[in-house]
């Protein structure tokens, strides 16, 4: 799998100040101030606003100038954000489809805008020899069919798991990508297919 660019994981909170700050930005054609961005957010005090922003410049988003008002430049236009969805171990764990944790922008469109996608953050090593790896993060788009040869993000029972969609005699069937762990025969649906794969270092 190609891995993808990206700036870093953000929170759903801090991706809504990235995209109130690019708004004012081409609205005003210069940045909120730390009072602004709070008022518009509810904060109550400017060291909650200075926390999020010293975040979104660690992650690669911002610089901050220091002793200036309008102190904030954007390092890229904010274009494409993909939502994380709960966590996913790809040896087959409890997900929930609704519950976004953060969002991960990336540089490159991969996907495609045209096409849904989210993300999936990776538990264990099941798809270790594919270089899926605890600790990544899956993007997946969705889709309810795929080719064999495939690695797909799959619903079995009431359970999710990644692994690669293959087919024998018998029908189809999901596949790890390490020794260690068992086929899976039982029936599932496809939730969609694995596009990328973010490798945080």
């Amino acid at each position: 799998m190609k891995g993808a660019g990206v700036c870093g994981g953000i929170t759903a909170r801090q991706a809504n100040i990235l995209g109130f700050i690019q708004k004012t930005v081409n609205h005003t054609g210069r940045p909120p101030t730390i009072r602004e961005i709070g008022k518009h957010f509810g904060f109550k005090s400017t060291g909650t606003t200075r926390g999020h922003l010293k975040s979104l410049s660690r992650k690669g988003f911002i610089t901050l100038t220091p002793r200036q008002s309008r102190a904030i430049n954007l390092k890229t236009p904010v274009a494409f954000r993909i939502p994380v969805i709960g966590s996913i171990a790809t040896g087959m764990t409890d997900i929930s489809l609704e519950e976004v944790d953060e969002y991960v922008y990336l540089d490159e469109l991969i996907p495609g805008p045209e096409k849904p996608v989210f993300a999936l953050k990776v538990q264990d090593d099941s798809m270790k020899d594919n270089g899926i790896t605890a600790g990544n993060i899956a993007i997946v788009r969705r889709q309810r069919m795929a080719d064999a040869g495939q690695i797909v993000a799959a619903l079995v029972g009431h359970e999710a798991t990644i692994k690669t969609i293959e087919k024998d005699k018998a029908g189809f069937y999901l596949k790890p990508a390490n020794v260690s762990c068992p086929d899976i025969r039982e029936p599932f649906s496809i939730l969609g297919r694995v596009v990328a794969v973010i490798k945080k270092f």
